[in-house]
């Protein structure tokens, strides 16, 4: 199972970014190999990057890709404590809840290109977005 993150999804729904050439291919591949999990964080996160930029329209459209993912909504405990174990490596509240629902659902790898994931010493990340200097 893997988990893709928000900045992941944002790169592979926005064709203008210039990190979109390198998210597309490995999001698609995923979408057609992977279980994926995700929880209403990132959906929400996505949606409001998909609304605010192509409207409520096509935005709504896209969003509908996540709906069919299981969600987990009873995480703000296991969230709080994931948030007090690893807010010395970065890990701020979205991204304590994204751990709380991978570590509940067993889910070892993610892909992102978020620092502070990356420092996580049981995840596996995968990063397939090329920065520029």
């Amino acid at each position: 199972m893997l988990m893709i993150d928000s900045n992941i999804w944002a790169y592979f729904f926005d064709r203008d970014s210039p990190e979109h050439e390198h998210a597309h291919g490995p999001v698609e591949n995923a979408l057609k190999s992977e279980e994926l999990a995700t929880n209403t964080v990132v959906v929400m996160e996505v949606a409001h990057f998909l609304v605010k930029n192509l409207g409520p329209v096509e935005g709504g459209e896209k969003v509908g890709v996540f709906l069919s993912f299981p969600f987990d909504h009873r995480s703000a405990l296991d969230s709080i404590e994931m948030l007090k174990k690893y807010s010395h490596l970065g890990i701020g509240g979205r991204d304590a809840t994204v751990l709380a629902m991978m570590n509940k659902a067993n889910v070892k790898r993610i892909m992102t290109n978020d620092d502070a994931l990356k420092r996580i010493e049981w995840l596996e990340v995968v990063d397939q977005v090329i920065r520029k200097s």
